[in-house]
Protein backbone atom coordinates (compact mmCIF):
# COMPACT_ATOMS: atom_id res chain seq x y z
CA UNK A 1 0.00 0.00 0.00
CA UNK A 2 2.86 2.03 1.26
CA UNK A 3 5.18 1.62 -1.92
CA UNK A 4 2.25 2.36 -4.76
CA UNK A 5 1.33 5.65 -2.78
CA UNK A 6 4.72 6.63 -3.07
CA UNK A 7 4.67 5.87 -6.28
CA UNK A 8 2.01 8.21 -7.24
CA UNK A 9 3.59 10.82 -5.07
CA UNK A 10 6.92 10.79 -6.74
CA UNK A 11 5.22 10.73 -10.21
CA UNK A 12 2.79 13.84 -9.27
CA UNK A 13 6.21 15.02 -7.68
CA UNK A 14 7.37 14.55 -11.45
CA UNK A 15 4.85 15.49 -13.04
CA UNK A 16 5.29 19.46 -10.87
CA UNK A 17 8.57 19.77 -11.44
CA UNK A 18 9.91 23.26 -12.78
CA UNK A 19 11.98 23.32 -15.81
CA UNK A 20 15.46 25.65 -15.68
CA UNK A 21 14.49 27.21 -18.57
CA UNK A 22 14.49 31.43 -17.94
CA UNK A 23 11.21 33.14 -17.98
CA UNK A 24 9.95 34.55 -21.10
CA UNK A 25 10.29 38.11 -20.04
CA UNK A 26 10.27 40.10 -23.69
CA UNK A 27 6.52 37.54 -24.32
CA UNK A 28 5.12 38.57 -21.44
CA UNK A 29 5.70 41.84 -22.33
CA UNK A 30 4.10 41.68 -25.62
CA UNK A 31 1.32 39.90 -24.29
CA UNK A 32 0.43 42.61 -21.87
CA UNK A 33 0.59 45.02 -24.99
CA UNK A 34 -1.57 42.75 -26.47
CA UNK A 35 -4.44 42.72 -23.05
CA UNK A 36 -3.73 46.46 -23.06
CA UNK A 37 -4.61 46.64 -26.67
CA UNK A 38 -8.22 45.04 -26.29
CA UNK A 39 -9.00 47.42 -23.04
CA UNK A 40 -8.32 50.47 -25.50
CA UNK A 41 -10.39 48.86 -27.97
CA UNK A 42 -13.08 47.81 -25.58
CA UNK A 43 -13.31 51.42 -24.18
CA UNK A 44 -13.28 52.54 -27.80
CA UNK A 45 -16.47 50.30 -28.72
CA UNK A 46 -18.01 51.05 -25.27
CA UNK A 47 -18.92 47.10 -25.11
CA UNK A 48 -17.66 45.69 -22.11
CA UNK A 49 -19.26 42.12 -23.55
CA UNK A 50 -17.37 42.84 -26.75
CA UNK A 51 -14.14 43.06 -24.41
CA UNK A 52 -14.61 40.08 -22.63
CA UNK A 53 -15.01 38.15 -25.63
CA UNK A 54 -11.93 39.63 -27.19
CA UNK A 55 -10.04 38.71 -24.14
CA UNK A 56 -11.50 35.19 -24.27
CA UNK A 57 -10.20 34.42 -27.55
CA UNK A 58 -6.60 36.27 -26.66
CA UNK A 59 -6.47 34.17 -23.33
CA UNK A 60 -6.91 31.42 -25.66
CA UNK A 61 -4.72 32.71 -28.23
CA UNK A 62 -1.87 33.44 -26.26
CA UNK A 63 -1.85 29.01 -24.91
CA UNK A 64 -0.82 28.57 -28.52
CA UNK A 65 1.75 31.17 -29.54
CA UNK A 66 4.49 30.88 -26.53
CA UNK A 67 6.82 28.56 -28.11
CA UNK A 68 7.89 27.42 -31.05
CA UNK A 69 9.46 29.11 -34.11
CA UNK A 70 7.31 32.07 -35.53
CA UNK A 71 6.31 30.09 -38.58
CA UNK A 72 4.46 27.44 -36.43
CA UNK A 73 3.57 29.60 -33.90
CA UNK A 74 1.52 31.82 -37.01
CA UNK A 75 0.12 28.41 -37.83
CA UNK A 76 -1.16 27.12 -34.60
CA UNK A 77 -2.55 30.49 -34.12
CA UNK A 78 -4.78 30.46 -37.41
CA UNK A 79 -5.98 26.74 -36.34
CA UNK A 80 -7.08 27.47 -32.77
CA UNK A 81 -9.48 30.46 -34.32
CA UNK A 82 -10.58 28.45 -37.30
CA UNK A 83 -11.71 25.59 -34.01
CA UNK A 84 -13.30 28.21 -32.40
CA UNK A 85 -15.20 29.95 -34.63
CA UNK A 86 -16.44 26.45 -35.82
CA UNK A 87 -17.12 25.65 -32.40
CA UNK A 88 -18.81 28.75 -31.40
CA UNK A 89 -20.91 28.54 -34.97
CA UNK A 90 -22.50 24.72 -33.92
CA UNK A 91 -22.71 25.67 -30.41
CA UNK A 92 -25.19 28.53 -31.26
CA UNK A 93 -27.37 26.37 -33.82
CA UNK A 94 -27.98 23.19 -31.27
CA UNK A 95 -31.37 22.68 -29.51
CA UNK A 96 -31.14 23.53 -25.76
CA UNK A 97 -31.71 20.13 -24.58
CA UNK A 98 -30.09 17.85 -23.02
CA UNK A 99 -29.73 14.92 -25.41
CA UNK A 100 -28.54 17.55 -28.41
CA UNK A 101 -26.07 19.51 -25.96
CA UNK A 102 -25.03 16.10 -25.23
CA UNK A 103 -24.95 14.64 -28.14
CA UNK A 104 -22.63 17.65 -29.45
CA UNK A 105 -20.27 17.67 -27.29
CA UNK A 106 -19.52 13.71 -27.81
CA UNK A 107 -19.51 14.12 -31.86
CA UNK A 108 -17.34 16.75 -31.19
CA UNK A 109 -15.07 14.64 -28.97
CA UNK A 110 -14.71 12.59 -31.56
CA UNK A 111 -13.67 14.51 -34.77
CA UNK A 112 -10.94 16.72 -32.00
CA UNK A 113 -9.56 13.94 -30.66
CA UNK A 114 -9.19 11.62 -33.90
CA UNK A 115 -7.79 14.74 -35.71
CA UNK A 116 -5.63 15.49 -33.26
CA UNK A 117 -2.71 12.91 -34.69
CA UNK A 118 -2.49 14.83 -38.05
CA UNK A 119 0.21 17.34 -37.49
CA UNK A 120 1.60 19.39 -34.32
CA UNK A 121 -0.96 22.25 -34.88
CA UNK A 122 -4.06 20.03 -35.62
CA UNK A 123 -4.93 19.68 -31.54
CA UNK A 124 -4.99 23.09 -31.44
CA UNK A 125 -8.04 23.25 -33.98
CA UNK A 126 -9.24 20.24 -32.49
CA UNK A 127 -8.95 21.51 -28.66
CA UNK A 128 -11.00 25.23 -29.66
CA UNK A 129 -13.71 23.23 -31.85
CA UNK A 130 -14.67 21.89 -28.15
CA UNK A 131 -13.96 24.96 -25.85
CA UNK A 132 -15.91 26.95 -28.75
CA UNK A 133 -18.82 24.36 -28.74
CA UNK A 134 -19.14 24.31 -24.80
CA UNK A 135 -19.17 27.94 -25.00
CA UNK A 136 -21.45 28.45 -27.45
CA UNK A 137 -23.79 25.71 -26.07
CA UNK A 138 -23.43 27.39 -22.46
CA UNK A 139 -24.60 31.18 -23.47
CA UNK A 140 -20.66 31.92 -22.46
CA UNK A 141 -21.82 35.79 -23.68
CA UNK A 142 -24.73 37.55 -24.33
CA UNK A 143 -23.52 38.50 -27.92
CA UNK A 144 -24.76 37.05 -31.03
CA UNK A 145 -23.02 33.76 -32.87
CA UNK A 146 -21.50 35.95 -35.36
CA UNK A 147 -20.42 38.68 -32.68
CA UNK A 148 -18.59 36.08 -30.70
CA UNK A 149 -16.72 34.49 -33.56
CA UNK A 150 -15.87 37.94 -34.96
CA UNK A 151 -14.84 39.48 -31.31
CA UNK A 152 -12.67 36.02 -30.74
CA UNK A 153 -10.99 36.37 -33.88
CA UNK A 154 -10.29 40.20 -32.72
CA UNK A 155 -8.67 39.31 -30.08
CA UNK A 156 -6.55 36.42 -31.86
CA UNK A 157 -5.31 39.12 -34.47
CA UNK A 158 -4.36 41.44 -31.48
CA UNK A 159 -2.09 38.65 -30.02
CA UNK A 160 -0.88 37.58 -33.40
CA UNK A 161 0.45 41.45 -33.79
CA UNK A 162 1.91 41.30 -30.63
CA UNK A 163 3.50 38.12 -30.69
CA UNK A 164 4.47 37.96 -33.98
CA UNK A 165 5.43 41.39 -34.91
CA UNK A 166 9.11 40.39 -34.74
CA UNK A 167 9.23 37.67 -37.33
CA UNK A 168 9.47 40.88 -39.81
CA UNK A 169 12.70 41.70 -38.22
CA UNK A 170 14.50 38.28 -37.58
CA UNK A 171 13.14 36.28 -40.75
CA UNK A 172 14.66 32.84 -40.40
CA UNK A 173 16.62 33.34 -37.40
CA UNK A 174 14.93 30.38 -35.24
CA UNK A 175 15.36 28.05 -38.10
CA UNK A 176 19.20 29.14 -37.81
CA UNK A 177 19.17 28.89 -33.98
CA UNK A 178 18.02 24.95 -34.09
CA UNK A 179 20.25 24.39 -37.35
CA UNK A 180 23.27 25.80 -35.19
CA UNK A 181 22.41 23.53 -32.56
CA UNK A 182 22.79 20.45 -34.47
CA UNK A 183 26.40 21.40 -35.34
CA UNK A 184 26.98 22.71 -31.72
CA UNK A 185 25.72 19.22 -30.60
CA UNK A 186 27.56 17.26 -33.04
CA UNK A 187 30.98 19.12 -32.00
CA UNK A 188 30.22 17.75 -28.23
CA UNK A 189 29.68 14.27 -29.12
CA UNK A 190 33.01 14.33 -30.77
CA UNK A 191 34.70 16.20 -27.66
CA UNK A 192 33.22 13.69 -25.90
CA UNK A 193 33.74 10.16 -27.40
CA UNK A 194 35.07 7.35 -25.04
CA UNK A 195 33.51 9.23 -22.06
CA UNK A 196 31.13 8.69 -19.77
CA UNK A 197 29.61 12.24 -21.29
CA UNK A 198 28.98 10.71 -25.13
CA UNK A 199 25.81 8.85 -24.33
CA UNK A 200 24.46 12.04 -23.12
CA UNK A 201 26.09 14.39 -25.82
CA UNK A 202 24.02 11.92 -28.47
CA UNK A 203 21.14 11.93 -27.19
CA UNK A 204 21.36 15.61 -27.06
CA UNK A 205 22.33 15.17 -30.84
CA UNK A 206 19.29 13.54 -30.89
CA UNK A 207 16.68 16.21 -29.83
CA UNK A 208 18.26 18.99 -31.83
CA UNK A 209 18.67 17.05 -35.18
CA UNK A 210 14.87 16.48 -34.82
CA UNK A 211 13.48 19.75 -33.34
CA UNK A 212 15.73 21.20 -36.60
CA UNK A 213 14.22 18.84 -38.69
CA UNK A 214 10.66 19.37 -37.20
CA UNK A 215 10.86 23.20 -38.90
CA UNK A 216 13.28 23.11 -41.78
CA UNK A 217 15.10 21.09 -44.19
CA UNK A 218 19.23 22.06 -44.12
CA UNK A 219 20.64 19.03 -46.31
CA UNK A 220 23.97 19.99 -44.69
CA UNK A 221 23.15 19.94 -41.00
CA UNK A 222 21.34 16.54 -42.17
CA UNK A 223 24.08 14.76 -43.52
CA UNK A 224 26.14 15.77 -40.76
CA UNK A 225 24.17 14.78 -37.96
CA UNK A 226 24.09 11.35 -39.43
CA UNK A 227 28.30 11.49 -39.99
CA UNK A 228 29.05 12.21 -36.55
CA UNK A 229 25.93 9.07 -35.30
CA UNK A 230 28.88 6.92 -37.48
CA UNK A 231 31.92 8.19 -35.70
CA UNK A 232 29.89 7.80 -32.51
CA UNK A 233 29.11 4.33 -32.91
CA UNK A 234 32.88 3.50 -34.20
CA UNK A 235 34.20 4.99 -30.50
CA UNK A 236 37.71 6.21 -31.84
CA UNK A 237 38.70 9.60 -30.16
CA UNK A 238 38.85 12.36 -32.45
CA UNK A 239 41.10 15.34 -32.68
CA UNK A 240 40.29 19.15 -31.50
CA UNK A 241 39.82 20.16 -35.02
CA UNK A 242 37.01 17.56 -35.64
CA UNK A 243 34.99 20.00 -33.21
CA UNK A 244 35.83 23.19 -33.94
CA UNK A 245 35.24 22.75 -37.74
CA UNK A 246 31.09 22.06 -36.52
CA UNK A 247 31.42 24.89 -33.78
CA UNK A 248 32.54 27.25 -36.48
CA UNK A 249 29.76 26.09 -38.68
CA UNK A 250 27.16 26.78 -35.97
CA UNK A 251 28.66 30.31 -35.81
CA UNK A 252 28.42 30.54 -39.35
CA UNK A 253 24.83 29.83 -39.11
CA UNK A 254 23.64 31.80 -36.50
CA UNK A 255 25.00 34.86 -38.62
CA UNK A 256 23.57 33.39 -41.90
CA UNK A 257 26.88 33.09 -43.37
CA UNK A 258 28.01 30.47 -45.97
CA UNK A 259 29.86 27.48 -43.99
CA UNK A 260 33.49 26.96 -44.67
CA UNK A 261 35.12 23.67 -46.12
CA UNK A 262 36.90 21.54 -44.16
CA UNK A 263 40.35 22.26 -45.30
CA UNK A 264 42.24 19.68 -42.56
CA UNK A 265 44.19 16.28 -43.60
CA UNK A 266 43.48 13.33 -41.47
CA UNK A 267 45.29 10.04 -42.42
CA UNK A 268 43.41 7.04 -43.08
CA UNK A 269 40.15 8.54 -42.20
CA UNK A 270 37.67 5.99 -41.09
CA UNK A 271 34.46 5.58 -43.23
CA UNK A 272 32.39 7.61 -40.76
CA UNK A 273 34.87 10.36 -40.40
CA UNK A 274 34.79 10.51 -44.78
CA UNK A 275 31.00 10.99 -44.64
CA UNK A 276 31.80 14.04 -42.12
CA UNK A 277 34.39 15.26 -44.19
CA UNK A 278 31.96 14.62 -47.78
CA UNK A 279 29.13 16.58 -45.87
CA UNK A 280 31.33 20.09 -45.52
CA UNK A 281 32.28 19.68 -49.81
CA UNK A 282 31.17 21.41 -52.17
CA UNK A 283 29.14 18.88 -53.59
CA UNK A 284 28.72 16.10 -50.93
CA UNK A 285 28.57 12.59 -53.15
CA UNK A 286 26.15 11.16 -49.95
CA UNK A 287 22.08 12.31 -49.88
CA UNK A 288 21.14 13.92 -46.92
CA UNK A 289 17.66 13.18 -45.42
CA UNK A 290 14.49 13.39 -48.00
CA UNK A 291 12.97 16.78 -47.97
CA UNK A 292 9.61 18.38 -46.93
CA UNK A 293 6.99 15.95 -48.43
CA UNK A 294 4.37 17.39 -50.77
CA UNK A 295 0.43 18.48 -50.70
CA UNK A 296 -0.16 14.93 -51.92
CA UNK A 297 2.13 12.83 -49.74
CA UNK A 298 0.70 14.82 -46.38
CA UNK A 299 -3.02 13.91 -47.69
CA UNK A 300 -2.29 10.60 -47.54
CA UNK A 301 -0.47 10.87 -44.47
CA UNK A 302 -2.56 12.30 -42.61
CA UNK A 303 -5.67 9.89 -44.32
CA UNK A 304 -3.38 7.17 -42.97
CA UNK A 305 -3.06 8.85 -39.24
CA UNK A 306 -7.24 9.30 -38.68
CA UNK A 307 -8.08 6.17 -39.35
CA UNK A 308 -5.08 4.32 -37.31
CA UNK A 309 -6.43 2.62 -34.15
CA UNK A 310 -4.52 5.13 -31.84
CA UNK A 311 -6.16 8.32 -33.48
CA UNK A 312 -9.63 6.41 -32.98
CA UNK A 313 -8.98 5.85 -29.52
CA UNK A 314 -8.33 8.74 -28.81
CA UNK A 315 -11.36 10.16 -30.26
CA UNK A 316 -13.56 7.15 -28.94
CA UNK A 317 -11.91 8.43 -25.18
CA UNK A 318 -12.46 12.44 -26.05
CA UNK A 319 -15.57 12.26 -26.94
CA UNK A 320 -16.89 10.10 -23.97
CA UNK A 321 -15.02 12.36 -21.38
CA UNK A 322 -16.87 15.46 -22.93
CA UNK A 323 -20.10 13.43 -23.22
CA UNK A 324 -20.28 12.88 -19.76
CA UNK A 325 -18.82 16.37 -18.82
CA UNK A 326 -21.42 17.63 -20.78
CA UNK A 327 -24.20 15.69 -19.38
CA UNK A 328 -23.22 16.11 -15.74
CA UNK A 329 -23.25 20.23 -16.15
CA UNK A 330 -26.72 19.95 -17.53
CA UNK A 331 -27.76 17.94 -14.47
CA UNK A 332 -25.93 20.01 -11.77
CA UNK A 333 -27.44 23.30 -12.60
CA UNK A 334 -28.57 25.76 -14.80
CA UNK A 335 -26.82 25.24 -18.57
CA UNK A 336 -26.24 28.70 -18.51
CA UNK A 337 -22.67 28.23 -16.05
CA UNK A 338 -21.59 25.26 -17.12
CA UNK A 339 -19.26 26.05 -19.55
CA UNK A 340 -16.33 25.64 -17.56
CA UNK A 341 -16.66 21.96 -16.27
CA UNK A 342 -16.56 20.42 -20.27
CA UNK A 343 -13.93 23.56 -20.69
CA UNK A 344 -11.91 21.83 -17.80
CA UNK A 345 -12.31 18.22 -19.59
CA UNK A 346 -11.78 19.29 -23.12
CA UNK A 347 -8.06 20.78 -22.22
CA UNK A 348 -7.29 17.95 -19.92
CA UNK A 349 -8.00 14.62 -22.17
CA UNK A 350 -5.05 16.06 -25.05
CA UNK A 351 -2.28 13.65 -24.93
CA UNK A 352 -0.48 14.94 -28.02
CA UNK A 353 0.60 17.44 -25.80
CA UNK A 354 2.33 15.72 -23.34
CA UNK A 355 1.56 12.15 -21.33
CA UNK A 356 -1.84 11.93 -20.20
CA UNK A 357 -1.20 11.43 -16.16
CA UNK A 358 1.28 15.01 -16.20
CA UNK A 359 -1.11 16.34 -18.22
CA UNK A 360 -3.80 15.88 -16.22
CA UNK A 361 -1.81 16.70 -13.26
CA UNK A 362 -0.86 20.07 -13.89
CA UNK A 363 -3.88 20.94 -15.53
CA UNK A 364 -5.70 19.77 -12.17
CA UNK A 365 -3.24 22.07 -9.98
CA UNK A 366 -3.49 25.14 -12.38
CA UNK A 367 -7.14 24.86 -13.19
CA UNK A 368 -7.54 24.98 -9.54
CA UNK A 369 -5.28 27.47 -8.42
CA UNK A 370 -6.10 29.92 -11.43
CA UNK A 371 -9.63 29.55 -10.31
CA UNK A 372 -9.39 30.38 -6.95
CA UNK A 373 -7.94 33.48 -8.25
CA UNK A 374 -10.76 34.67 -10.22
CA UNK A 375 -13.07 33.56 -8.07
CA UNK A 376 -11.18 35.67 -5.54
CA UNK A 377 -11.47 39.20 -7.96
CA UNK A 378 -15.04 37.79 -9.06
CA UNK A 379 -15.90 38.14 -5.35
CA UNK A 380 -14.55 41.20 -4.83
CA UNK A 381 -15.08 43.51 -8.08
CA UNK A 382 -17.80 41.10 -9.75
CA UNK A 383 -17.35 43.00 -13.27
CA UNK A 384 -16.14 45.67 -14.85
CA UNK A 385 -12.90 47.37 -16.04
CA UNK A 386 -11.22 46.18 -12.85
CA UNK A 387 -11.73 42.61 -13.75
CA UNK A 388 -10.48 43.95 -17.16
CA UNK A 389 -7.43 44.49 -15.74
CA UNK A 390 -7.11 41.23 -13.63
CA UNK A 391 -7.39 39.15 -16.76
CA UNK A 392 -4.58 40.68 -18.65
CA UNK A 393 -2.53 40.36 -15.46
CA UNK A 394 -3.25 36.93 -15.20
CA UNK A 395 -2.65 36.33 -19.00
CA UNK A 396 0.95 37.72 -18.88
CA UNK A 397 1.63 35.25 -16.22
CA UNK A 398 0.33 32.74 -18.06
CA UNK A 399 3.11 33.83 -20.74
CA UNK A 400 5.80 34.64 -18.43
CA UNK A 401 5.93 31.00 -16.77
CA UNK A 402 5.29 29.17 -19.46
CA UNK A 403 8.63 27.85 -20.12
CA UNK A 404 9.09 26.96 -15.90
CA UNK A 405 6.18 24.52 -15.74
CA UNK A 406 2.52 23.73 -17.75
CA UNK A 407 0.63 24.10 -14.27
CA UNK A 408 2.05 27.76 -13.84
CA UNK A 409 0.75 28.67 -17.49
CA UNK A 410 -2.29 26.78 -17.11
CA UNK A 411 -2.84 29.00 -13.65
CA UNK A 412 -2.71 32.37 -15.92
CA UNK A 413 -4.34 31.21 -18.49
CA UNK A 414 -7.61 29.89 -16.37
CA UNK A 415 -8.24 33.03 -14.39
CA UNK A 416 -7.70 35.09 -17.54
CA UNK A 417 -10.28 33.19 -19.17
CA UNK A 418 -12.48 32.51 -16.70
CA UNK A 419 -12.43 36.54 -15.70
CA UNK A 420 -13.19 37.49 -19.54
CA UNK A 421 -16.18 36.15 -19.43
CA UNK A 422 -17.22 38.50 -16.48
CA UNK A 423 -15.68 41.98 -17.86
CA UNK A 424 -19.19 42.32 -19.39
CA UNK A 425 -21.87 40.65 -16.97
CA UNK A 426 -21.05 39.53 -13.77
CA UNK A 427 -21.93 36.13 -13.07
CA UNK A 428 -24.36 35.44 -10.56
CA UNK A 429 -22.84 32.03 -10.26
CA UNK A 430 -21.45 31.84 -6.57
CA UNK A 431 -17.40 31.96 -6.97
CA UNK A 432 -16.96 28.36 -5.36
CA UNK A 433 -19.60 26.82 -8.00
CA UNK A 434 -16.44 27.82 -10.80
CA UNK A 435 -13.50 25.56 -8.43
CA UNK A 436 -16.79 22.96 -7.80
CA UNK A 437 -17.28 22.76 -11.44
CA UNK A 438 -13.27 22.90 -12.27
CA UNK A 439 -12.78 19.59 -9.40
CA UNK A 440 -15.93 17.47 -11.43
CA UNK A 441 -14.23 18.46 -14.61
CA UNK A 442 -11.26 17.25 -13.66
CA UNK A 443 -12.91 14.29 -11.99
CA UNK A 444 -14.35 13.27 -14.86
CA UNK A 445 -11.11 13.88 -17.13
CA UNK A 446 -9.07 11.17 -14.53
CA UNK A 447 -11.59 8.59 -14.25
CA UNK A 448 -13.03 8.44 -17.84
CA UNK A 449 -10.02 9.37 -19.44
CA UNK A 450 -7.38 7.83 -17.56
CA UNK A 451 -8.10 5.52 -14.67
CA UNK A 452 -10.70 3.57 -16.39
CA UNK A 453 -9.60 3.91 -19.89
CA UNK A 454 -8.32 0.18 -20.92
CA UNK A 455 -4.87 1.26 -22.89
CA UNK A 456 -3.97 3.60 -19.73
CA UNK A 457 -2.11 1.02 -17.96
CA UNK A 458 0.01 -0.08 -21.23
CA UNK A 459 2.92 1.88 -22.44
CA UNK A 460 1.79 4.14 -24.88
CA UNK A 461 1.86 3.21 -28.60
CA UNK A 462 4.89 5.69 -29.45
CA UNK A 463 6.81 3.87 -26.25
CA UNK A 464 6.60 0.55 -28.10
CA UNK A 465 9.22 -1.35 -29.98
CA UNK A 466 6.57 -3.21 -32.32
CA UNK A 467 6.65 -0.04 -34.47
CA UNK A 468 10.50 1.04 -34.62
CA UNK A 469 11.72 -2.29 -34.69
CA UNK A 470 10.86 -2.91 -38.76
CA UNK A 471 11.96 0.52 -39.47
CA UNK A 472 15.45 -0.07 -37.85
CA UNK A 473 15.11 -3.44 -39.69
CA UNK A 474 14.51 -2.29 -43.29
CA UNK A 475 17.29 0.76 -42.57
CA UNK A 476 19.80 -2.64 -41.91
CA UNK A 477 18.72 -4.06 -45.06
CA UNK A 478 19.23 -1.03 -47.22
CA UNK A 479 22.60 -0.15 -45.45
CA UNK A 480 24.30 -3.65 -46.15
CA UNK A 481 23.94 -3.13 -50.22
CA UNK A 482 25.99 -1.00 -52.06
CA UNK A 483 24.43 2.56 -52.82
CA UNK A 484 23.49 2.15 -56.31
CA UNK A 485 21.66 -0.74 -55.52
CA UNK A 486 19.33 1.01 -52.43
CA UNK A 487 15.84 1.64 -52.84
CA UNK A 488 14.41 4.06 -50.96
CA UNK A 489 17.89 4.82 -48.73
CA UNK A 490 16.85 8.45 -47.33
CA UNK A 491 13.56 7.52 -46.54
CA UNK A 492 14.54 4.32 -44.89
CA UNK A 493 17.25 5.68 -43.15
CA UNK A 494 15.15 9.09 -41.32
CA UNK A 495 12.52 6.63 -40.41
CA UNK A 496 14.67 4.76 -38.77
CA UNK A 497 15.89 7.52 -36.73
CA UNK A 498 12.74 9.18 -36.22
CA UNK A 499 10.76 5.89 -35.33
CA UNK A 500 13.89 4.99 -32.84
CA UNK A 501 13.93 8.91 -31.09
CA UNK A 502 10.56 9.09 -30.86
CA UNK A 503 10.89 5.66 -29.17
CA UNK A 504 13.22 7.16 -26.60
CA UNK A 505 11.44 10.17 -25.82
CA UNK A 506 8.15 8.39 -25.55
CA UNK A 507 9.64 5.87 -23.15
CA UNK A 508 11.06 8.76 -20.76
CA UNK A 509 8.27 10.36 -20.48
CA UNK A 510 6.29 7.72 -19.59
CA UNK A 511 8.16 7.40 -16.42
CA UNK A 512 6.25 9.79 -15.02
CA UNK A 513 2.76 7.72 -15.23
CA UNK A 514 1.07 6.43 -12.61
CA UNK A 515 2.57 2.58 -11.68
CA UNK A 516 2.36 -0.04 -13.51
CA UNK A 517 3.34 2.40 -16.62
CA UNK A 518 6.18 4.14 -14.85
CA UNK A 519 7.59 1.02 -13.57
CA UNK A 520 7.21 -0.91 -16.98
CA UNK A 521 8.98 2.38 -18.79
CA UNK A 522 12.21 2.67 -15.98
CA UNK A 523 12.69 -0.68 -17.34
CA UNK A 524 12.62 -0.20 -21.25
CA UNK A 525 14.84 2.92 -21.18
CA UNK A 526 17.89 0.91 -21.80
CA UNK A 527 15.85 -0.79 -24.47
CA UNK A 528 15.20 2.18 -26.09
CA UNK A 529 18.73 4.01 -25.93
CA UNK A 530 19.96 0.42 -27.36
CA UNK A 531 18.38 0.76 -30.16
CA UNK A 532 18.72 4.27 -30.64
CA UNK A 533 22.68 2.98 -30.49
CA UNK A 534 21.72 0.34 -33.13
CA UNK A 535 21.02 2.55 -35.48
CA UNK A 536 23.87 4.27 -35.23
CA UNK A 537 25.72 1.21 -35.48
CA UNK A 538 23.96 0.70 -39.19
CA UNK A 539 24.81 4.40 -39.97
CA UNK A 540 28.45 3.63 -39.47
CA UNK A 541 28.67 0.31 -41.26
CA UNK A 542 26.87 2.05 -44.07
CA UNK A 543 29.57 4.23 -44.43
CA UNK A 544 31.96 1.15 -44.35
CA UNK A 545 29.48 -0.30 -47.15
CA UNK A 546 29.74 2.88 -49.26
CA UNK A 547 34.16 2.92 -48.90
CA UNK A 548 33.81 -1.17 -49.86
CA UNK A 549 35.02 -3.05 -46.39
CA UNK A 550 33.73 -6.27 -45.97
CA UNK A 551 30.56 -5.61 -43.09
CA UNK A 552 29.17 -9.27 -43.28
CA UNK A 553 30.54 -9.68 -39.35
CA UNK A 554 28.98 -6.24 -38.66
CA UNK A 555 25.95 -7.38 -39.68
CA UNK A 556 25.73 -10.38 -37.86
CA UNK A 557 25.68 -8.66 -35.10
CA UNK A 558 23.57 -6.24 -35.16
CA UNK A 559 20.48 -8.74 -36.24
CA UNK A 560 21.36 -10.87 -33.24
CA UNK A 561 21.15 -7.41 -31.05
CA UNK A 562 18.12 -6.85 -32.68
CA UNK A 563 16.69 -10.35 -32.16
CA UNK A 564 16.95 -9.70 -28.34
CA UNK A 565 14.76 -7.06 -28.66
CA UNK A 566 12.71 -8.73 -30.52
CA UNK A 567 12.11 -11.24 -28.34
CA UNK A 568 11.18 -8.51 -25.36
CA UNK A 569 7.20 -8.34 -24.55
CA UNK A 570 5.42 -5.36 -26.13
CA UNK A 571 3.70 -4.14 -22.64
CA UNK A 572 5.84 -5.37 -19.93
CA UNK A 573 9.21 -6.13 -18.23
CA UNK A 574 8.37 -9.57 -17.82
Amino acid sequence: MWGIRGSIMRSVGAALRPQPAPLAVSMAARTALAAGTVTVVGAVVGDLNAVGMAYFGAACAVAFAARGTYRLRSWALLAQAGGAVVGLTIGALVPDQPASLIAAAAVAGVISGVIGVIGPNAPAFGMMLTIGLAFGEFGGSPLPSIEQSLWYLVGTLIVAVATLSPWVFHRGGDERTLVAAVFDSAAAVCDDIGSSEARAARARLARASADARSVTHHPRAELVAFAVAGLYAEENPLPRSVSDLLRAAADATRRGEPLARATMKVENPTPAMAALFDAFAMSPTRPPAPGRPGRHDLMRSALRAIWSLPALGNGMRLGLCLAMATGTAVALHDSNHAFWLPLTVAVIVRPEYASVFVRTVNRVCGTIAGAAFAAAILAVFGSGLPVACAAALALSVAVLTAPKLYAFSVIGITGSALLASCIGTADPALPALRLVDTVIGAGVAIVFGYLLWPDSRRLPTTARLDAALPAVQAYLEEAVKQPARRVDWQTRRDEAYRQAHLLRAATEAATTELPPVSSIAVFRIPVAVELEELVDAITALAAKAEAGHDVVSERDRIEQRLRLLESLPLHSHD
